[in-house]
């Protein structure tokens, strides 16, 4: 019988749930509020069971780790956790990776929610590496249809290339602005709040 297969550690939902924890100790009932109101559940697409599945999974891997256990009222006791040197380490590594790869469209997202862990001037390199790639999956792309198109491809099998075009070009002049407005300061630089004393 043949093992099953693991699920990758850094999924969009991982590098949210230690993004937030990088600012403070929560429970996951804490987290899934915090997700819900900055809009994060929208990267993830994930519902409360699945949470605290994923918490549990990074608490095996040693990237966060429970800090305490309380109960108040007749509310069901709840479980703080905080993150480890090891899930500090590894966010940053997973944001560094989801910054520059312009491959992994999910992890992107989810990284530009919690790129403020990095300084400032390493985004806008990664970032500036990301453009350089994204500018040549244009190239290829554009390569591509020419080619079918010279190879007799009616024009309306090429649709869905077209559009997958479409939407890289849309990234490449997006990330321009973006990388302008972080280097000129028009977009300020948030400060995590890094409290670990307290947990909401």
């Amino acid at each position: 019988m043949k093992p099953m297969p693991q699920r990758r550690l850094d999924s969009p939902l991982s590098i949210v749930i230690l993004g937030l924890l990088a600012e403070r100790p929560l429970h996951p009932y804490g987290m899934r509020a915090l997700m819900r109101e900055r809009g994060h559940d929208r990267i993830t697409g994930h519902g409360s069971a699945t949470l605290y599945d994923a918490v549990n999974r990074l608490a095996s891997a040693g990237l966060v780790e429970a800090q305490e256990s309380r109960q108040e009222g007749r509310r069901p006791e709840r479980t703080v956790y905080r993150l480890t040197t090891t899930g500090s380490e590894s966010l940053q590594d997973w944001l560094r990776q989801a910054l520059r790869d312009p491959t992994g469209t999910g992890q992107f997202t989810a990284a530009l929610s919690f790129m403020y862990v990095l300084p400032r001037r390493e985004v806008i390199d990664l970032l500036t590496v990301r453009a350089t790639g994204v500018q040549e999956l244009i190239r290829a792309a554009d390569t591509a249809l020419a080619e079918a198109i010279a190879a007799g491809v009616p024009p309306v099998f090429l649709s869905e290339g077209r559009y997958s075009c479409a939407l890289v070009t849309a990234e490449r002049d997006w990330l321009a602005t973006f990388i302008a407005q972080l280097s000129s300061g028009e977009l300020r630089w948030p400060r995590p709040r890094r409290d670990h004393r307290k947990a909401s």
